[in-house]
């Protein structure tokens, strides 16, 4: 059994306010960033490699859980919290997010390679789309109807569960871009909708075992407490931060910023891809 030392778990609370900064700032409940850093602290403890993208999605979507749940009370503090866009949205990513964990995620042939392919694709459609969108002049009288708010949902929790980035990457250039909603309030429709989901897989996922029995480290299901841990206190910290920065920035900052990391995303998969093929 492998016990995390103090520097491990000061590195993990880092790594939690920094999720938790960027879940209540873009909007997407942390896990762009806990996709880059999970796969390899969870190889470096010696888990079956044949499961490393569930363990990663898995644990991700717990942290995604805890980062737009925080983040969810600051912008309900402000009252931004539509109830009609989030009850639709939300319902229909948590569903739609679950049959995607058990039909495609939890099964065998869902390999990282895979894993990877999809969030490589998933962020040069998103770039490509931001990249069109930026010199746009923006108009914020959003509005969508009950139907495009359960196809919208639907979208994003297919993305969630197969990409463990909690579906805000997806559900908020749609809100924004197509649906024409301010980003403050889009960004509250996310993290809403991206707690109702991650919330609905991560259960399942605590009493759901690997097909591989893991001695290296105490797991719940597919969940890693002593990695899960650090990081949720961590993302208690950080959400509020981000929530507060978020209402200062400048919507062409926040765009920028939100490239930003879809780019990074983007160079680290595609390496780690090339890296698995060669």
């Amino acid at each position: 059994m492998i016990y995390f030392c103090r520097m491990d778990i000061a590195f993990l609370v880092i790594i939690g306010i920094i999720g938790g900064i960027v879940a209540g700032l873009l909007g997407l409940g942390g896990g762009i960033f806990y996709v880059l850093i999970f796969p390899y602290l969870i190889e470096a403890r010696g888990l079956p490699p044949e499961i490393n993208a569930q363990l990663v999605i898995a644990n991700s979507l717990f942290g995604v859980m805890v980062a737009s749940g925080r983040s969810v009370l600051g912008y309900h503090q402000k009252g931004l919290f539509p109830i009609k866009e989030i009850i639709a949205i939300g319902t229909a990513s948590a569903i739609v997010g679950y049959l995607s964990i058990h039909f495609i995620v939890l099964q065998a042939w869902f390999s990282k390679t895979i894993f990877n392919i999809f969030i490589i694709i998933l962020m040069l459609y998103i770039l490509l789309k931001m990249y069109l969108e930026l010199k746009i002049e923006k108009k914020e009288d959003g509005h969508i109807s009950i139907y495009q708010g359960i196809t919208s949902g639907g979208i994003a929790g297919f993305v969630s569960a197969l990409s463990g980035l909690g579906g805000g990457i997806i559900i908020i250039p749609i809100l924004s871009m197509r649906f024409k909603f301010s980003l403050l309030k889009a960004k509250s429709i996310s993290l809403a909708m991206i707690f109702i989901s991650s919330l609905t897989i991560s259960i399942n996922n605590l009493f759901t075992q690997p097909p591989q029995t893991i001695t290296s480290v105490k797991t719940i299901g597919y969940i890693i407490p002593s990695l899960i841990i650090p990081v949720t206190i961590g993302v208690l910290i950080g959400s509020p931060l981000g929530v507060k920065w978020s209402t200062k920035l400048a919507r062409r900052a926040l765009d920028l910023l939100f490239m930003a990391f879809v780019l990074i995303v983007l160079a680290e998969k595609s390496y780690d891809l090339l890296r698995i093929i060669l």
